[in-house]
């Protein structure tokens, strides 16, 4: 059995993990539909362990399609060619590597000795706070009159 101290680490890993993607999904403007699918997509990892991989790569994969189809870029960057598509496959294998650290996130910290209803709701709260802290950086970041009223647009 794992040292508690591992768990903790763990879990803020993932909490840093899905500030960086609460960043990522600010910086590309994603629309609010976009960000209630990933946060059902969370549930649904942190309820189903490693049985909802397939499920979540599929989601992994029509976002970067649809970043693609879209030409989708961060709004303060103007990539354009090869900087742009190399962004796009870095948040792939980015998008990927958190998917499995929340899928394997249950095994992780079994020595805290949760219940799985309450690393279920822990983990829950954990990424949900970790989008938000990762949107509120992106919006703090930009001081200008536009960056705030993108944060009340979407």
């Amino acid at each position: 059995m794992a040292h508690p101290i591992y768990a903790w680490g763990y879990l803020f890993g993932l909490l840093m993990a899905y500030g960086a993607v609460g960043w990522i999904l600010a910086a590309y403007a994603a629309p609010l539909m976009m960000w209630m699918w990933t946060l059902l997509l969370i549930a649904y990892v942190a309820w189903a362990d490693t049985g909802a991989i397939a499920g979540a790569m599929l989601w992994v994969v029509s976002v970067v399609w649809i970043a693609a189809y879209t030409t989708a870029t961060p709004l303060l960057m103007h990539w354009k060619g090869p900087t742009w598509a190399i962004s796009l496959v870095g948040v792939w294998i980015f998008a990927i590597g958190v998917v499995l650290l929340l899928a394997f996130a249950r095994s992780a910290i079994q020595a805290l000795g949760w219940s799985r209803q309450k690393t279920f709701y822990r983990l829950l709260m954990l990424t949900g706070a970790g989008l938000i802290i990762g949107r509120l950086l992106y919006v703090g970041s930009m001081l200008t009159p536009q960056a705030m009223a993108l944060l009340y647009m979407t």
